[in-house]
């Protein structure tokens, strides 16, 4: 905008000095007066040839046209260069306008192309990015499944030892338990037989002193001889008898061997209760001792 300023000032300076030296160029000068001649003169000039006169005439307005016209041209010459250099200062307007344009058209088409660039440089940049940020999150999304595919396989082999080692365990100890029980039923089998034994024994034994309380309260009668009568009995824990039942023999000796035992009132009893539980209904044969 300043070169246009510039310019213009020229073109005015120009349109000026033109002017100025049109204005010099015209010719101010006044007719020449003919100076009044003497009559002697003038009587002599009519005698002078009239062709001379006017062929000098003749010579003088040619002379004029050809000042006119020479004036003419170079005021047209004047204007012309006028109009050129109006032309020109016009043209150099018209370029130094268009260089201006020109000069913000290639300066916009700069900005533009600098910010296009800088846009296209950001938008790489945002991309570059967002493509980093992306394979960081695949490669930490590839890193947390392969660390939670081997945790779940170490979990799976734990479990799996864990389920192994439980088993292993649970077979230990259901053998273990097997041969306790084995252990233990045979224990008690062994217990059960020596207390089996024991209680055959001291069913023997009660029982053979409940006999003999039978045969000390047992009248003997000489009849009864080779005779055997069977009774059941039925006792209190205390050994009272509670009840008396015939079941075979000799019927004389049976009521002689009741009234025996109701007379005793009492028998003897085992204070260990499966002993006397085998003594509590029992039956048993009274033969006389003879």
């Amino acid at each position: 905008m300043d070169k246009l300023k510039v310019s213009l000032g020229k073109s005015a300076a120009l349109h000026v000095v033109l002017l100025l030296l049109l204005f010099v160029s015209v010719d101010f000068h006044t007719p020449t007066r003919t100076p009044d001649l003497p009559q002697v003169q003038i009587v002599q000039a009519v005698a002078i040839d009239k062709a001379a006169i006017d062929a000098q005439a003749k010579r003088i307005q040619d002379k004029k046209d050809a000042q006119r016209r020479a004036e003419q041209q170079r005021l047209a010459e004047i204007e012309r260069k006028a109009r050129e250099a109006e032309r020109k200062r016009q043209e150099q307007v018209q370029r130094a306008r268009e260089a201006e344009l020109e000069k913000q058209r290639r300066a916009d088409d700069k900005r533009k192309a600098e910010a296009a660039a800088a846009e296209a440089k950001r938008k790489a940049e945002e991309k570059r990015k967002a493509e980093q940020a992306e394979a960081e999150r695949k490669r930490k999304e590839l890193e947390r499944q392969k660390a939670e595919q081997a945790a779940r396989e170490k979990r799976e082999r734990e479990k799996k030892a864990e389920d192994e080692r439980k088993k292993r365990e649970a077979q230990e100890q259901a053998e273990m338990e097997r041969q306790m029980q084995e252990q233990l039923q045979a224990e008690r089998a062994a217990q059960q037989r020596r207390r089996n034994q024991q209680v055959l024994t001291e069913l023997q034994k009660y029982t053979a002193l409940i006999k003999q309380t039978i045969q000390r309260n047992l009248i003997v009668d000489q009849s009864y001889k080779g005779k055997s009568c069977r009774l059941n009995i039925r006792l209190a824990s205390n050994g009272l008898v509670t009840q008396v039942r015939i079941l075979s023999g000799d019927a004389i000796l049976c009521r002689a061997a009741e009234t025996a035992i109701y007379k005793a009132e009492t028998l003897p009893v085992s204070p260990e209760p499966d002993v006397f539980e085998k003594l509590r209904d029992i039956n048993l044969t009274v033969e006389p001792n003879l």
